[in-house]
């Protein structure tokens, strides 16, 4: 028996040619698999109701659509989850789920193992297998889809293996992504990352698919990053150099830079300062990736290293972002889980973080929601209460912080709260040996501490609270004193003088107007102020 062809390694034209030549049966058929398999998420050929019945028992026989099937599984605390997939001959890869606010991005590999051995990766250290073709890449994405009940937003080639050392499968699955009549993902949501390969680079910009371009650097310096990647004395750093710039030249697109920090080793500011020089003249986005850690050859950067190597980028005038940690908890990192796994360790299947669809929902969560109501809350919160009621939350900022042991020296000699008229109101305060919260401002300073122009009692100031309450008990406002009021002929009398020098003629002049300035009488402003408003008006002019 003639080994059977796996469906999902078929595009759209490639799909009609085989109904058409294949199974003798009219094109629109092709249209309406892909639909089953790619969109609507069905593995299963007697599920596709609208095919008839004799093409059915045909597809059956001839092809295998199964998707890659779920061997383990990890969920972070963070929502990242981690598949490990097992493939029609036996071999396995991961692919990881990483969530961003409502985005949800898809790691795929291409790859079983990895060729290049680059130190810090532990999926080299399990060796190379095989590639994988373009079904086996693309239906990653639709077996994380199907078992999470909802789709991906962005795709990432970033999982196991090396793209560009599998070239022809990776493009033609991105196209399957990107192909409306297939996945239908946008082509700016799907990234491609490379360590290196110069030849992958230039056959992407050649292929016009538009994908994004990723480039896993780590050191801008060939003695380092030979070290780390061992794939950098074949492509050494000035060759990557200028195909990045070729590529950029030929797509007009920005390059992501993936450049992962180890502690020591690649975070100095002299390795920062050789990635701006490396970097110059090229369109770039910087992507920090802080180490996670496999075994005990490399340490995690510390936080001030992370943030003074983005610094420096940025100052240069690179756009830099650090790329949050995620699934720290779980083995999130290229080949971990799969190493584990054939090592024979336990990895087991963690407690859900989330639940995305009702089939996820454990037993003991369907039987809450399908039960009574739900326990009251006061039950639990009773001793939360008491406790706070004992040792009460210490407040932060300002004078608000000096409620505490400052205040209740100088508080000391206080009133007690029953002898204050709004007693009832700071009841709580006086049990702390504090002012009641009506003697306070929203600042938490004291009202007595603010001067008051409103008159003194005996003894002193007169405290607020029964200023507030005897208003009547002021004194009034002397307004008479102050401002005398005047007759109209009083006014006139003073005109009639203003007008007259004193040798009794009119004249005029600097000198002759200051000695009418003098010698005019002094009303109410002169009174008041002390000066009169024509001497004052000279002085502003």
């Amino acid at each position: 028996m003639a080994e059977k062809r796996y469906a999902l390694d078929l595009d759209n034209s490639e799909w009609k040619e085989y109904i058409e030549k294949g199974l003798d049966e009219p094109k629109f058929r092709a249209d309406q698999i892909c639909q089953w398999l790619w969109q609507k998420h069905t593995d299963n050929v007697e599920e596709m109701t609208n095919l008839s019945k004799p093409l059915r028992d045909k597809l059956a026989e001839k092809m295998d659509f199964a998707y890659p099937t779920l061997a383990r599984e990890q969920r972070s605390q963070d929502g990242t989850r981690k598949f490990l997939w097992q493939l029609r001959d036996g071999e396995s890869v991961e692919s990881v789920l990483m969530k961003y606010g409502d985005r949800l991005t898809a790691c795929i590999s291409t790859q079983v193992g990895c060729p290049l051995q680059c130190t810090f990766c532990a999926t080299g250290l399990s060796g190379f297998v095989r590639n994988l073709s373009a079904g086996e890449i693309a239906g990653q994405v639709t077996a994380i889809e199907k078992h999470i009940g909802r789709e991906v937003n962005n795709v990432v080639y970033m999982g196991m293996g090396e793209p560009f050392l599998n070239t022809e499968s990776v493009i033609k699955s991105a196209g399957m992504l990107n192909d409306p009549k297939l996945r239908g993902l946008g082509i700016r949501h799907i990234t491609i990352s490379t360590s290196g390969i110069i030849q992958g680079i230039k056959e992407l910009a050649d292929s016009g698919l538009g994908v994004r371009l990723a480039v896993s650097l780590h050191a801008a310096e060939d003695e380092l990053r030979s070290f780390l990647m061992p794939v950098n004395e074949t492509y050494p750093i000035a060759e990557l150099r200028r195909a990045m710039q070729e590529y950029q030249a030929a797509t007009g697109d920005r390059i992501t830079i993936e450049y992962a920090l180890f502690g020591g080793v690649n975070d100095s500011v002299e390795r920062a300062r050789e990635l701006v020089r490396f970097l110059k003249g090229i369109h770039v986005f910087v992507n920090l990736i802080p180490f996670n850690a496999v075994g005990e050859r490399y340490e995690k950067p510390k936080a001030e290293d992370v943030l003074r190597f983005r610094s420096i980028l940025q100052t240069a005038g690179f756009e830099t972002e650090i790329r949050s940690e995620q699934g720290a908890d779980i083995d999130a990192a290229c080949g971990q889980l799969r190493r584990k796994t054939l090592d024979g360790g336990s990895v087991p299947l963690e407690a859900p973080a989330y639940s995305l669809t009702k089939k996820e929902m454990t037993s003991e969560k369907r039987q809450e929601k399908a039960g009574g109501p739900a326990p009251s809350r006061r039950r639990e919160t009773a001793p939360r209460r008491d406790a706070m009621k004992k040792s009460p939350s210490k407040p932060s900022g300002g004078f608000v912080a000096e409620r505490g042991r400052r205040r209740r020296a100088a508080d000391d000699g206080l009133p007690s709260t029953k002898e204050l008229p709004n007693a009832g109101a700071g009841r709580g305060a006086a049990e702390r040996g504090e002012r009641p919260s009506a003697e306070r401002y929203r600042s938490g300073k004291m009202k007595e501490a603010r001067p008051s122009y409103r008159g003194q009692g005996e003894g002193g100031e007169t405290p607020r609270f029964e200023r507030r309450d005897t208003p009547q008990e002021r004194e009034p406002f002397q307004k008479k004193d102050a401002f005398p009021k005047k007759t109209s002929d009083g006014k006139r009398r003073d005109d009639k003088k203003g007008l007259q020098s004193p040798s009794g003629k009119g004249g005029t002049g600097k000198k002759r107007s200051a000695r009418k300035a003098a010698d005019t009488p002094q009303g109410a402003f002169s009174k008041f102020y002390g000066v009169s408003r024509k001497t004052k008006r000279s002085k502003k002019s």
